[in-house]
């Protein structure tokens, strides 16, 4: 069993029917889902098989039962959701070109510092009788060192999210199971360029990161675990919408721990499931499942 706790909202995803002109109104399309760093994750590990509850906080409205009516749905237990009386539930807005790639995004996600140690202890014995805990930088940084006390044990694997959010992640360095992010967020929790993601994987290491991916896209990964440090290729993928890739890519790699795989092994599996996702047209893939993985990665 895996906890998967920070951010479910409402994404929003405009796909441009032709080349950007800035300034101007562009034509696209639009379209809604639930969405969320641990949702995503979450619904992910639950599309494999695996046995997941979701920790979250949403507001007092339509949008919030959606996202919890949504993941319910997708086989994920949702009774440790809180509600907050003051606060919307969080959206992400995002701009794509016609092939896929991020323009801009729009992060309304206040509601998240809400989720404190207060909120949270109440849930505290329900979560230790999950193996492993996944949190996302959605939560503040006093709330993930407090999980990473609480934790007693349980390991703990940690997604940057964002170069804004990554930040709060740097004097909890060293007590990260697993961290992942990408070279920007890197770089932040770095502060400065460094000469290749692979060196930012060397260099959090050094600085105490026990194990950990940095991602870089079409360029493949770097992956460290002790003292080794490997690349990574992508897999071959035709992008449809890269939205919600790096989640299936945390998602894959937390399935091959969860089965036992190591490290090295068990990103394989994550880089599987971001190629299925970049080709779907939804942020969690409908087709990936724990045979089209096995399949992918073969």
């Amino acid at each position: 069993m895996i906890a998967c706790i920070g951010g479910a909202h409402l994404d929003r995803h405009g796909v441009l029917r032709g080349p950007l002109v800035m300034g101007s109104s562009n034509p696209g399309s639009v379209h809604v889902a639930a969405g969320g760093v641990a949702r995503n994750v979450a619904e992910n590990l639950a599309r494999l098989g695996e046995s997941v509850t979701l920790v979250s906080r949403v507001g007092d409205d339509a949008a919030g039962c959606h996202v919890r009516e949504h993941a319910a749905a997708a086989g994920i237990d949702t009774s440790l959701f809180t509600v907050s009386s003051g606060k919307p539930t969080a959206s992400y807005t995002a701009i794509l070109e016609n092939h896929g790639e991020l323009v801009i995004g729009l992060a309304d996600m206040d509601i998240y510092d809400e989720i404190t140690p207060a909120i949270l202890e109440p849930a505290l014995p329900r979560l230790r009788e999950h193996s492993y805990w996944f949190v996302d930088a959605n939560v503040p940084g006093a709330t993930i060192e407090w999980l990473l006390t609480m934790a007693s044990g349980i390991p703990v694997a940690v997604d940057a999210i964002s170069v804004a959010k990554s930040t709060r992640l740097s004097p909890l360095l060293g007590r990260i199971s697993w961290l992942f992010l990408n070279r920007a967020q890197a770089e932040a929790i770095l502060k400065g360029a460094a000469a290749s993601f692979e060196s930012a994987a060397q260099t959090l290491h050094q600085l105490g990161a026990q194990s950990g991916v940095v991602t870089a896209g079409a360029s493949g990964i770097a992956v460290w675990d002790g003292g080794s440090c490997h690349r990574l290729a992508a897999l071959p993928a035709k992008p449809r919408d890269v939205t919600g890739a790096g989640d299936a890519l945390v998602a894959g790699t937390l399935y091959g721990i969860l089965h036992e795989k190591t490290l090295l092994e068990a990103a394989r599996l994550g880089l599987a499931a971001a190629a299925i996702t970049v080709e779907s047209a939804q942020a969690v893939a409908e087709e990936l499942t724990a045979e089209a993985l096995r399949r992918r990665v073969s």
